[in-house]
């Protein structure tokens, strides 16, 4: 009788617990739109924004993925993080000081990643079934600009609209950046794209985004609070956080009620996501992982050759 009434207790907090957890008030329509951070996120046995991180991202069940967006040269949009290429590949130098042809070629030198090659954005999107399905958040990486560089700010936005267009992503892309310039330029492109601004903190975004009328806010975790998210909501904002890199992080942000959460730990806020109001359930689909996609340089013109999906290790 004892342990079936300490069961109970713990039922009951375990029920307790949950409706705190997912009791969701946003502008989401009351839902947290799950993205990987640049796919599966910067612990996994994957290197963020390459082709394999954010397809797997996408098999777990997520609503699309956060993707780090540079632009080359000559205009071609690139998947990768870092201001310089030297920093974990085996190439150097800025991209946008690149043509394509130059770092199409292009893998990381780091163990143990060193399977894996840098991804345009039409490679990217050729290869993916079922894109209408996903949403993705480009974070433009503008390190060669500055506020005045209105030519190089202006080909960027044209080579996000161009991308948008061909893969007819206009209303499943959000793009966000710090560049108050550049946020104005693709707004007035009429393309009805959802604008955030990346700030130091709520309050700056606050002001920018009400200033530039923008969609949105996204920001560190660390850097608001429910009250702030609820004064954004207020006035209309939606707001993404990110720096969720552990479990007690996703926890801690859906008790914020963001409207979305970029992640490190994709399956684990899946999971609790898609929980029951006893338990936290695992997920009902099965898992796939795509091994590589080391020399699969396709264009919109042709596709890749289907990989082998095997089920996939707990990252």
């Amino acid at each position: 009788m004892k342990n079936i009434s300490f069961i109970l207790v713990l039922l009951l907090f375990s029920c307790q617990k949950e409706d705190e957890i997912f009791n969701i008030v946003n502008l989401n329509r009351n839902n947290i739109t799950v993205l990987g951070h640049g796919g599966m996120g910067i612990a996994s046995t994957y290197p963020i924004d390459t082709y394999e991180s954010i397809v797997n991202c996408l098999n777990l069940g997520t609503d699309g993925s956060e993707i780090d967006v540079q632009m080359t040269k000559d205009s071609f949009l690139v998947a990768f993080h870092d201001s310089d290429l030297d920093t974990k590949t085996n190439l150097s130098g800025m991209i946008s000081q690149h043509n394509y042809d130059e770092i199409k070629d292009a893998y990381y030198d780091e163990t143990p990643y060193m399977t894996y090659s840098l991804v345009s954005l039409d490679q990217l999107f050729s290869n993916i079934e079922d894109l209408a399905s996903y949403k993705f958040t480009f974070d433009c990486k503008l390190y060669n600009a500055d506020a005045s560089n209105d030519a190089y700010l202006t080909t960027f936005a044209d080579a996000i609209v161009k991308i948008s267009k061909k893969y007819n992503l206009q209303r499943r892309i959000y793009i966000e950046s710090n560049d108050k310039n550049f946020l104005s330029l693709l707004a007035n492109k009429n393309e009805r794209f959802k604008l955030f601004i990346y700030p130091q903190t709520f309050e700056e975004g606050l002001a920018t985004a009400t200033e530039l009328n923008l969609y949105g806010i996204t920001i560190s975790n660390d850097d608001i609070s429910a009250e702030q998210m609820l004064v954004a909501h207020n006035q209309g904002f939606r707001v993404a956080v990110w720096n969720v890199e552990t479990e007690q992080n996703n926890l801690d942000a859906i008790r914020k009620n963001p409207d979305f959460i970029q992640t490190d730990k994709v399956k684990y806020l899946v999971s609790a996501l898609s929980a029951t109001d006893d338990v936290i359930q695992p997920l009902s689909k099965q898992m796939y992982k795509i091994d590589s996609l080391k020399n699969c340089k396709s264009d919109s013109t042709s596709k890749v050759q289907r990989v082998t999906k095997t089920a996939i290790a707990t990252e």
